[in-house]
């Protein structure tokens, strides 16, 4: 039997019924709809902010820091080689969450984190905890709490770098410290400290890193900054709540790949001889400057360099400067290497020929100069003028070779040119007359004057006499030491035939005479035969634009032993003081210093395989 439909009367009765029904559901529609336009703006359009906020507050990036690669000398001794240490950090954001601030008071003092909610409000259990923070570090670091106080509520988030330079030892005991003190929100990450053992010594050739940037400023630490720098990893790590690592979300780590090794040319116990004598011989003469450099005269390999400088007051900025690679001074008689070499290989002279070295003082008729030497020379052969440095004998060399020549083998000398060592070192390349020449040029150019040069540049020079004529590049870095234990030497590089083989032998003859008859005597050793030149050059004032009288700056170039040269080694004491202003010339003053360091470092050469093989003997490193 059907169900009646309902009349009018019936509809009329449940039209409020309907009405309310209406209403409820067109409600639950709404609030339906509004849950899903929520849920797609949570999980769709809000969801990146979303887990960008999770990820800061509980990931955390970890830089893992590569280590710089050392710089060693050519015995492998340390000079410059990073590091490990930790650097403690707190995370504000996590120091003033009230969860678990009041988490880890409750258990500070023994009780339910709800019984000390009850008892303080949410500002006094952070000042609290932050007082306990305070007291806690503030005994580490050995630093006022009210100061580490400060630092940790002046702001609510953000970090603020609590100790830096923390040996890993102590790094260890704090992190064991922190969690029987219930600290949270101080955190440990590694970081790397440049350090040099060389100290000051030759801290101008090895250099120094930004603190910042961790790059080199200048030295070998700027010149091989691309070999040396390494690339740092990286590591993703979350914490919970009170700050502790998760371990089973530890992300991925990239390991941090270290910087390449680099071995200089450096011998640094000869190093330490050269630089006692340097500052025992610049203390002695009360010099302006002291400058000694030895190479290796085949390589160009620089194997120990030393430099004083007297400051005047006020003023430190030479102290800064390179002095072998940008110390510029007038080589003097230690120059004529270059005139006597352009006037032999062009065959304008030959050794045995005489020249008239007139008395003493000479007017050159056509340039209406004067030129004068020390000593009255009479007639010389070639090889005598060298030896007794003639001024008038060069001169009258130069003539025949004319401007042109000399400038053609000033070039070919390395003069007015870089030597090659590379940036860092703020190498000047010095100064050689290119212009128009005044009628003194042509006499005093040929015998070291108006020509500016760096210690370094003379050494190279005087290497290519014992090498037989080649100019070489100088050269620091001996060797480069990949992180996977590869290593490349870098070979020696030649710039050019300064001279022919011919006339590199005569000079070394001349040289040698030089110590056995000439000016350089003081430079002779016992059973060790030395050549070299001495140089007495009138010291320039910048200032007053004039040479200044009975003021010099002395010199000695050479090398030994003549027969297979080893060392080559040039000393410069600029501006010594004595009593009597004759005794202030190279052969007196620089030539003897030149002695004592050609005898140890040829000693020292000569022992230095023995004392790697009796240190590997005694297990050692070789």
């Amino acid at each position: 039997m059907s169900q009646p439909l309902p009349d009018h009367i019936q509809l009329r009765r449940d039209r409020p019924l309907c009405r309310r029904m209406m209403l409820l559901l067109s409600f639950l529609l709404i609030g339906f709809s509004i849950l899903v336009w929520r849920i797609y703006h949570i999980q769709v359009k809000d969801a990146p902010r979303l887990a960008q906020l999770a990820r800061d507050k509980y990931q955390r990036h970890i830089i893992l820091p590569a280590h710089r690669g050392t710089i060693r000398d050519c015995n492998d001794e340390f000079l410059a080689f990073d590091e490990s240490f930790a650097e403690f950090y707190t995370d504000l954001r996590q120091i003033h969450e009230i969860v678990p601030v009041r988490f880890q008071l409750a258990k500070l003092r023994g009780m339910k984190a709800s019984d000390l909610k009850a008892q303080l409000s949410e500002k006094d259990t952070l000042i609290a905890y932050h007082q306990h923070l305070a007291k806690t570090l503030g005994s580490l670091l050995q630093q006022p709490e009210a100061e580490l106080f400060a630092k940790i509520t002046e702001k609510a988030k953000g970090e603020v770098i609590l100790a830096k330079n923390v040996e890993l030892d102590t790094a260890d005991q704090w992190k064991i410290l922190f969690k029987a003190e219930h600290v949270i929100g101080v955190h440990m990450r590694p970081t790397v400290e440049r350090t040099f053992p060389a100290q000051q010594r030759l801290a101008l050739f090895i250099g120094d890193t930004d603190r910042q940037t961790h790059r080199g400023r200048w030295g070998v630490e700027m010149l091989m900054d691309g070999m040396l720098t390494g690339t740092s990893g990286e590591q993703y790590i979350e914490r919970d709540r009170n700050g502790n690592e998760l371990p089973a979300y530890r992300g991925q780590v990239i390991e941090p790949r270290n910087g390449h090794d680099i071995h200089l040319t450096i011998d640094m116990q000869l190093q330490d001889t050269v630089e006692a004598i340097c500052e025992r011989e610049f203390r002695k003469h009360k010099a302006k400057r002291a400058m000694i450099v030895v190479t290796d005269p085949f390589s160009g390999s620089i194997l120990a360099a030393a430099a004083r400088v007297q400051e005047s007051p006020g003023q430190n900025s030479s102290a800064w400067l390179n002095q072998i690679t940008a110390g510029l001074y007038e080589p003097g008689s230690t120059f004529k290497i270059v005139t006597l070499a352009a006037a032999l290989d062009r065959k304008k002279v030959s050794p045995g020929e005489t020249i008239d070295c007139e008395a003493m003082s000479w007017h050159e008729p056509h340039l209406k100069v004067w030129i004068n030497d020390d000593e009255h020379n009479g007639r010389q052969t070639v090889k005598g003028v060298f030896v007794h440095s003639s001024n008038i004998g060069t001169y009258k060399i130069f003539k025949r070779i004319g401007r042109d020549s000399l400038l053609d083998y000033m070039g070919r000398f390395g003069f007015g040119q870089r030597t090659g060592i590379g940036a860092g070192f703020g190498e000047e390349k010095g100064f050689v007359n290119q212009g128009k020449w005044s009628n003194p040029s042509y006499t005093r150019i040929p015998i070291g004057y108006e020509v500016s040069a760096t210690p370094l540049q003379v050494a190279l020079a005087y290497g290519a006499i014992a090498n037989g004529g080649t100019l070489m590049q100088a050269r620091i870095i001996d060797s480069i030491t990949s992180p996977d234990g590869k290593t490349e030497i870098v070979p020696p590089q030649a710039v050019g035939q300064a001279c022919t083989a011919a006339t590199a032998a005569h000079l070394r003859n001349f040289a040698e005479a030089v110590v056995l008859e000439g000016t350089g005597k003081r430079a002779a050793l016992p059973d060790i035969r030395v050549a070299g030149k001495t140089g007495t050059s009138r010291r320039f004032d910048e200032k007053k634009k004039k040479y200044i009288e009975n003021h010099y700056v002395t010199s000695f170039a050479g090398f030994a032993p003549v027969e297979q040269p080893q060392v080559v080694c040039i000393v410069i004491i600029d501006d010594p003081v004595a009593a009597d202003h004759h005794d202030i010339r190279g052969g007196k003053v620089a030539a003897p210093i030149f002695a004592e360091v050609v005898r140890e470092s040829i000693h020292h050469l000569a022992t230095r395989h023995q004392k790697r093989m009796n240190l590997a003997q005694e297990g050692g490193e070789p």
